[in-house]
């Protein structure tokens, strides 16, 4: 590739800003995320540091989100989202010369590059809740052959319907939902790229029209800045102080009673191992965690970093898919298999009187291993109106409409 310099993107198109861009763009290469020339030209063409603040610049070529503002309490509000999910989501939407594209919560730099794939002919609109975030993204348009990019303050849920319909909706807060309007303002064979959580479980999506329903897929684990506005379905859930520095984060289940999972972890930890093992590159821990979250009534994540040593509670480093009994709390581990540091078991680790739990969950490792490894993974369905009803291996994820309804194969 040829490195483009537009007049107007400032520093960020200076040598020591043009290598860095191609180290990045080379590293997403090698990740997979980065797949084909045309993402790749825009990566390099519309310079991530342009649209880095000038005081975080430093970060501006680090495969990692940038925070670019933060509520008083600390919770991030608004981001540069990281390299990797970027490039991740624009192979997805794959945005074709001429088309014309929206994108849900702004901030410049994704809507510059999808402004950049659609052409002079497409048409890119970027719409944020927060008037900050709106006048930082034309601040840092202007100027630049991106300029011509809509950006609009609104409430993202109802997308912007004066430049529908679309041929691709990318949003870039984390949704609890699929909102009715995105799907009304797709255009016929459109496509929708979605950060959504399930069951507390952050996955990136892509959503697709299919004889009166729309099929989504993809799995991958990945985190945004959450949506915002007085209507957003925030899907908080319930947290639980488990012990000392671990909690459980419970989305769309039955709740626990919390002196029962204190009570539970005042039990020393015991482990159940169940001969499933994985190599480190086959990435199975976000399907497991899904199939686990489909079969189980009750299912949290347990989180937090355990002091070392001892038996106390010690979830997986980014959590663990756990459940519970009146009297124990039982949750996903994993262990080296060999000596090589690059296959591992998967077992149990239990807390509390009841160690059939412990042997529920090996069960339901196995029946994974057995009947769901190397397969083509779970189809997720969405429904606007009345959804089929479920099999025993399927669950309807959230309340109301449109209805998702997540299916295993036999």
């Amino acid at each position: 590739m040829t490195t483009v310099r537009y007049p107007g993107v400032g520093d960020a198109a200076s040598p020591s800003h043009s290598e860095r861009n191609a180290a990045l763009i080379e590293d997403l290469r090698a990740s997979g995320w980065l797949r084909t020339d045309r993402v790749a030209d825009a990566l390099e063409a519309v310079p991530r540091g342009h649209f880095v603040p000038p005081e975080l610049s430093g970060q501006a070529y680090a495969n990692e989100v940038v925070f670019t503002k933060r509520d008083v309490d600390g919770t991030a509000l608004s981001s540069v989202s990281a390299p990797w999910l970027v490039a991740g989501m624009l192979e997805r939407l794959a945005p074709r010369e001429g088309e014309r594209v929206l994108e849900i919560g702004s901030g410049g730099w994704n809507a510059a590059l999808l402004r950049h794939l659609v052409g002079a002919d497409g048409r890119v609109t970027t719409v944020d809740i927060d008037s900050d975030v709106v006048d930082r993204a034309v601040r840092t348009l202007a100027g630049t052959p991106w300029q011509d990019v809509r950006v609009v303050q609104g409430d993202g849920r109802a997308g912007f319907r004066d430049d529908a319909p679309y041929d691709g909706i990318m949003v870039t807060v984390q949704a609890s939902r699929i909102e009715p309007a995105w799907l009304d303002q797709l255009a016929s064979g459109g496509r929708l790229v979605v950060p959504l959580r399930l069951r507390g479980m952050g996955r990136l999506l892509t959503f697709t029209a299919e004889n009166g329903h729309w099929r989504g897929g993809g799995w991958e684990q990945c985190g945004f800045v959450r949506m915002r506005g007085e209507g957003a379905a925030q899907d908080t859930g319930a947290t639980y102080q488990v012990a000392d520095g671990i909690r459980l984060r419970v989305h769309d289940s039955a709740l626990p009673e919390a002196s029962a999972l204190t009570g539970a972890a005042q039990h020393g930890r015991r482990e159940l191992w169940s001969g499933v093992t994985v190599g480190i590159t086959e990435r199975t821990r976000p399907l497991v965690d899904l199939w686990l979250a489909t079969v189980w009534d009750r299912y949290g994540r347990l989180l937090g970093d355990p002091p070392s040593g001892g038996d106390g509670v010690a979830p997986l480093p980014g959590g663990s898919s756990a459940t519970w009994t009146s009297t124990t709390l039982a949750y996903v581990t994993m262990r080296a298999a060999d000596d090589s540091g690059t296959r591992f078991e998967y077992g149990v680790a239990w807390h509390g009187p009841d160690a059939g739990l412990a042997e529920q969950v090996t069960d339901q490792l196995r029946a994974w291993d057995q009947r769901q490894r190397g397969g083509q993974g779970p189809s997720l369905m969405l429904y606007r109106d009345q959804a089929p009803s479920p099999s025993t291996t399927a669950r309807v994820l959230g309340h109301g409409t449109p209805r998702l309804v997540l299916t295993w194969p036999r």
